[in-house]
């Protein structure tokens, strides 16, 4: 079998998996099949588990480009993924590096606690000091700690655009919030109410009104992409268009991108790499964002 023939397997069946398997975000095994094909076929220059806090959990991988940046030092993306708040890995988001590598930045990953072990505001915080061992650290990886820009996947994006929006997260743990340059959140669910018990569990009722982003909009954030998909049939399209009217109305700087509705909560994330992106290139859009306000 020819390796373009085994290549394109090993892509399907990923692909497969995560449509059959994925409930809130990713599925393991799909992503585990995607991200073994990368290896193989799209080598990358990656630390890992380098820790940025005392916890267990507490650690991050860090990507480096593979193309040559248009400086002597790269831009950063801090990618953190989804997973419902309990679910998730840095190591099942490859793909997800590979997509902005290939792009000229740097990129790191972190992980951070999950329900049941933590709550809210605790997986915020987490992710709050991984971008301070960025701003502190990333030079050694040549990235520039004054050219960050968080993205994220569903929990993820809400993570990234609360941290955007209500600033005592970053300044509590020193990170200057003008190094923030730009924040991309993919089908984000930034205005829900906690319905089912383990996401009121989760966050706690005395929580819901602090936990939305909206609720700390004041127009002075990084600029902020939020792309949804109409196929999305896990975190409402109200969440996008809560948020950018909020911002619109306090006079920050948002847009927004909504896909047609045969794009779901799974293919948007698949849809960052070359690989599944076709028409609908999700990392050129968030890339091309970022150019535009850097």
């Amino acid at each position: 079998m020819s390796v373009t023939k085994t290549l394109k397997i090993i892509i399907a069946v990923g692909a497969l998996m995560l449509a059959i398997n994925l409930v809130m975000d990713s599925s393991k095994t799909g992503l585990n099949l995607v991200n073994t094909a990368l290896k193989v076929f799209r080598p990358y220059d990656v630390t890992t588990n380098i820790a940025f806090g005392n916890e267990r959990w507490q650690t991050l991988d860090v990507y480096k480009p593979s193309i040559k940046s248009r400086s002597s030092t790269s831009p950063v993306i801090v990618f953190v993924y989804g997973g419902g708040w309990s679910w998730g890995d840095k190591s099942l988001n490859h793909f997800a590096a590979d997509a902005f590598t290939s792009r000229g930045y740097t990129v790191v990953i972190p992980d951070y606690i999950k329900y049941p072990d933590g709550k809210f505001p605790q997986f915020i915080e987490d992710v709050a000091m991984s971008i301070a061992w960025v701003q502190e650290n990333i030079t050694s990886f040549d990235g520039d700690p004054q050219n960050l820009y968080l993205v994220g996947h569903s929990a993820g994006a809400h993570t990234v655009a609360l941290l955007g929006a209500d600033k005592h997260y970053l300044n509590n743990v020193g990170v200057k919030y003008s190094n923030i340059k730009g924040i991309a959140g993919i089908a984000g669910p930034y205005n829900f109410t906690p319905k089912k018990p383990a996401y009121i569990d989760t966050f706690g009722k005395e929580n819901f009104e602090i936990m939305k982003v909206s609720s700390h909009i004041d127009g002075s954030e990084p600029p902020m992409l939020l792309l949804h998909a109409d196929g999305d049939t896990v975190v409402g399209k109200f969440n996008q268009t809560t948020l950018a009217e909020t911002i619109n109305a306090k006079g920050g700087i948002v847009e927004t991108i909504d896909y047609d509705d045969d794009i779901t909560h799974v293919s948007i994330l698949l849809k960052l790499h070359p690989w599944f992106a076709g028409k609908v290139d999700v990392a050129a859009d968030i890339d091309n964002f970022f150019n535009k306000i850097d």
